[in-house]
């Protein structure tokens, strides 16, 4: 039996304000779903860094031990 891709849905109640939020950081061509994702990524990465310098290793570090 072949494995399937799957994945999982996620759904986000969001106010009207919120949503106006959202469309003002969307770039050109760029979706909604694709915004959240690229802003969840960039606090993801914000968030390590901070943490990385704040601990004195880096993510390299962690790359490279992996």
């Amino acid at each position: 039996m072949a494995a399937k891709n799957r994945g999982i849905l996620v759904g986000v109640w969001m106010t009207e304000l919120q949503l106006s939020q959202l469309e003002y950081v969307q770039e050109p061509g760029e979706t909604r779903s694709d915004t959240m994702r690229r802003l969840v990524n960039e606090a993801w990465c914000d968030q390590n860094m901070a943490f990385d310098a704040e601990h004195g290793s880096s993510i390299s570090d962690r790359v490279n031990c992996l």
